[in-house]
């Protein structure tokens, strides 16, 4: 399979995800904003097995500032954080999906390992 067609394939599966969780992504120009339409996990690490933040409620909305191959989409929580630089700052929603929609893929990529260097080098 083309990559090209892959990713077709993979927007969609992203897409059916977002509404699977109970997101919405919403205007495709500017930020890539996502909402949550019902109340949605939020964890320290794009790892399930990581400290969870919080709970982003129902109409709560976010602006995506990274995203991982495996579905995580972090963003900034918008609360103190001490020393938190770059990843380290984030919170991450799984979507349920191996992609991310339309919108996403225009975020930055990374992986686990560069969001624990993040952390580890916020002391």
């Amino acid at each position: 399979m083309s990559s090209r067609m892959r990713s077709s394939v993979v927007l969609g599966v992203v897409s059916a995800g977002l509404l699977v969780i109970g997101c919405t992504p919403t205007t495709p120009a500017g930020p890539c904003m996502f909402t949550a339409n019902t109340a949605v996990t939020a964890y320290r690490l794009p790892d399930d097995s990581s400290d969870v933040f919080g709970t982003i409620s129902a109409g709560e909305t976010h602006e995506a500032l990274a995203r991982t191959a495996d579905g995580w989409v972090g963003f900034d929580p918008g609360v103190a954080q001490a020393a938190n630089v770059g990843l380290a700052r984030h919170r991450w929603i799984l979507l349920n999906a191996s992609m991310t929609p339309s919108c996403l893929t225009t975020i930055d990529l990374v992986t686990l390992a560069d969001v624990e260097a993040d952390l580890a080098a916020s002391g």
